[in-house]
C-alpha cells in the first residue's frame, strides 16, 4: 500500500471514470466540490461576474487535468490548487495587481481590534472589498496559506511588495471595520 495515497477511494473512482469520458461521475465530482469552489472564486474576484468566469473556466481545467490526478492528497485540495490558479490567472490577465513598495511614514502595525467580534460572513464581506491587489495576497496569505516568498513568485511580484500589500490590507480592513 502506498502510504502518499489518502485520498477518499470515491473521488480516486469518480476522477478516473470522469477522465474517461463517464459524465456522471464527473456530475458527483461537481456536486461535491461546487460550493466551496465558487466561493473560492468569489473570494478572489470580488464580483459575480468574474467569479462566474473563472468558476467555470477552473472546471474545464479540471475536467482536462482529471487524468493527472495520482491521488496523492486529497482531491478537494488537488482541485482547490487548479482554481486558485486560475483565479489569479484570471486576475493577471485582467492587469487587476499592483505592486505596492512599503512607505517609511507606515506605521509598524495596524491595530486589529475588533476582528474577534466578526463572523466568517462579516469578514469575507469585507475582504471581497478590499482592491484587488490586496485582497488576492489577503487571500493567498491568510487563507490558502502561502508565504510572502511564494505569493510574490505566483504574482510576479516581489516578496516585500507581498508584505506591504498584505500590511495595506490589514490597515484598511481596520479602517472599514471603525466605519461600520
Amino acid at each position: 500500500m502506498n502510504p502518499k495515497r489518502n485520498v477518499s477511494p470515491t473521488f480516486q473512482v469518480l476522477a478516473e471514470k470522469a477522465s474517461q469520458g463517464d459524465g456522471l461521475s464527473f456530475q458527483e465530482i461537481y456536486d461535491a466540490i461546487a460550493g466551496k469552489m465558487y466561493s473560492l472564486c468569489l473570494r478572489y474576484a470580488g464580483n459575480a461576474e468574474d467569479a462566474n468566469d473563472w468558476f467555470q473556466e477552473g472546471f474545464v481545467k479540471l475536467y482536462k487535468n482529471l487524468a493527472s490526478f495520482r491521488g496523492e492528497g486529497s482531491f478537494e485540495g488537488w482541485a482547490r490548487r487548479i482554481f486558485v490558479s486560475t483565479c489569479i490567472d484570471g486576475i493577471k490577465s485582467r492587469s487587476l495587481l499592483f505592486p505596492v513598495l512599503r512607505s517609511e511614514a507606515d506605521p509598524v502595525a495596524p491595530d486589529l481590534t475588533g476582528y474577534d467580534k466578526l463572523t466568517n460572513d462579516d469578514l469575507i464581506r469585507l475582504i471581497r472589498q478590499l482592491p484587488d491587489g490586496y485582497r488576492t495576497v489577503v487571500n493567498l496569505y491568510m487563507v490558502e496559506g502561502y508565504s510572502h516568498k511564494e505569493i510574490g513568485s505566483i504574482l510576479s511580484i516581489s516578496e516585500e511588495g507581498s508584505r506591504s500589500q498584505l500590511f495595506r490590507a490589514r490597515v484598511l480592513l481596520q479602517k472599514m471595520l471603525a466605519e461600520n
